[in-house]
């Protein structure tokens, strides 16, 4: 069994990568050169799973704090984050893309630091009308973690939690707002909103 902080850390590791996901988009449309492309408002979302899934999304700043907040409580308080930054998330038919590339402010009763992540995870998935199962993975992801201004070896820190994608394994439902999926946080599962990327 590993002692607590172990597992602490490696649970931190595996919210990094929760947090940093940007997606890039593909080419844009064709737009007439007289004319100025304006966002758009998304379509009727569907409600039909698994289609509910497909598109561009964005989990808010204050989305990925409840999830990390819900660390806290699950350490008594013993580590505590600060997000800067939304995160993205896509899926086509058959391939999801989680692009992480934010910051933390990871405080501890010992030490207070800051990590950086950023790369990629991509890879297939599967969904029936309930879960998301990933599949065939690849994982190109850099993280960094700084205390006291000295970078310190992310590999010792984080170990090899940083592994997968955490919405492998979660449920979810298809909202008005957006697919709500359960993320994995390193000692349950949390409910997350996707809403529209804009």
């Amino acid at each position: 069994m590993r002692r607590a902080p172990l597992a602490l850390t490696a649970s931190t590791a595996a919210l990094l990568l929760l947090v940093g996901c940007t997606t890039s988009s593909e080419g844009d449309p064709a737009v007439d050169p007289g004319t100025t492309a304006e966002p758009t408002a998304p379509e009727t979302l569907s409600l039909e799973p698994p289609e509910c899934l497909i598109g561009e999304w964005t989990i808010t700043q204050e989305e990925l704090q409840v999830f990390y907040d819900s660390v806290r409580d699950a350490t008594d308080g013993a580590v505590t984050f600060v997000v800067e930054g939304d995160t993205g998330l896509s899926f086509t038919e058959a391939d999801f893309a989680y692009t992480p590339d934010l910051t933390l402010t990871i405080t501890t009763p010992a030490t207070a630091g800051v990590a950086t992540l950023s790369g990629s995870i991509a890879g297939g998935y599967t969904a029936d009308t309930t879960t998301v199962t990933t599949a065939n993975e690849t994982v190109d992801v850099a993280y960094d973690y700084i205390v006291d201004g000295v970078a310190q070896d992310a590999s010792v820190i984080f170990g090899n939690a940083v592994l997968g994608s955490p919405i492998n394994g979660g449920d979810y439902e298809c909202t008005p707002d957006g697919p709500l999926i359960s993320f994995d946080n390193g000692f349950g599962r949390v409910p997350v909103q996707l809403v529209p990327a804009s």
